[in-house]
């Protein structure tokens, strides 16, 4: 009579039932390489793999006869049974991920069709606009205080025309060789000075052709009393440099243009001393119209000589 198999025995062929389940895995794996295009070879060969694999770790398919059937014996079965489980489920969803991926399109290039488009913005574009210049014919008129330098040259300040006054007697004075004549002096009493704080230098003179630093001058006593000039228009844009001073006065400078419009005025304050002041005016009159500049003494402190003084004035 045949012997039946023990009660362990049935449990100790599952690893039989596993390996023809990895067979059939592989089975699948195998279409679906053929599916998958070129990667088909690849996808067969881990499916191989696995079974290979799943094969050492299962071991015989059938266990020797002598081999006891216990508790240790079940419990390596069901081990083995779940790492096979659990390696056959790794290789499925490895397969049909890589399935996935050979088989699903690629994006299409981006043309000039399909580029995106910047999304339209609710500011609006800002479009620059030309500025509004002043007209070069509208008369012009800038007056600003600036500091006295130790040293300058009016041949530098002065490209059109200059004018220096002293040095040679209180009627004396230089002017730009060749200049364009646009400084107008109308003369009048002075009397000469050597007080000035910066040194003149010029290169381009009338009588004296070359200074090397002089600090002469021209002035006026008591209060009312004042030096006037003017520069002739041209249509455009002069700019003018005045060096002036006080001793022991105050004073006004009036700056404005024969044809009309709001004078620009500045003045200084009453005290005691010699002050000296470089004036820039910027002006822009027609031809037929002049800039006109007067320095006056409002005040004096009561000295013999306290009064308004002029050394030189450039064009350019």
């Amino acid at each position: 009579m045949e012997a039946r198999p023990g009660r362990h025995s049935a449990r100790e062929s599952l690893p039989a039932r596993l390996a023809d389940l990895a067979g059939g895995l592989g089975d699948l794996a195998g279409k679906l390489g053929v599916l998958a295009g070129r990667f088909g070879v690849r996808l067969r060969a881990a499916a191989r793999t696995a079974k290979n694999r799943l094969s050492r770790a299962l071991g015989p398919a059938r266990p020797p006869a002598d081999a006891p059937a216990t508790r240790v014996a079940a419990a390596r079965a069901r081990r083995r049974r779940r790492r096979a489980v659990l390696a056959a489920v790794a290789v499925t969803g490895l397969v049909a991920a890589l399935t996935y991926a050979v088989r699903s399109p690629a994006p299409p290039p981006l043309t000039r069709e399909t580029a995106p488009v910047a999304a339209p913005s609710d500011q609006a574009s800002v479009v620059p606009v030309p500025g509004d210049p002043v007209s070069p014919g509208e008369p012009l008129l800038d007056l600003k205080l600036e500091p006295l330098p130790e040293s300058l040259s009016l041949t530098v300040l002065g490209k059109r025309d200059w004018r220096q006054w002293g040095g040679a007697g209180a009627d004396s004075f230089h002017r730009k060789a060749g200049g364009t004549g646009e400084i107008q002096d109308p003369g009048g009493e002075r009397l000469e000075h050597n007080a000035g704080v910066t040194d003149l230098q010029w290169v381009d003179g009338v009588p004296t052709a070359r200074e090397e630093g002089t600090r002469a001058g021209v002035f006026q006593r008591g209060a009312g009393k004042s030096f006037t000039l003017a520069v002739t228009g041209s249509g455009d844009l002069r700019t003018v440099r005045l060096f002036v001073g006080t001793f022991s006065a105050g004073a006004r400078l009036d700056v404005s243009i024969s044809g009309g419009g709001d004078p620009a005025v500045q003045e200084v304050a009453l005290a005691a001393g010699d002050r000296f002041y470089q004036y820039v005016i910027r002006f822009r009159a027609p031809r037929e119209e002049r800039l006109l500049i007067t320095w006056r003494a409002l005040t004096v402190t009561g000295g013999h000589n306290d009064g308004v003084a002029l050394q030189a004035i450039t064009v350019s």
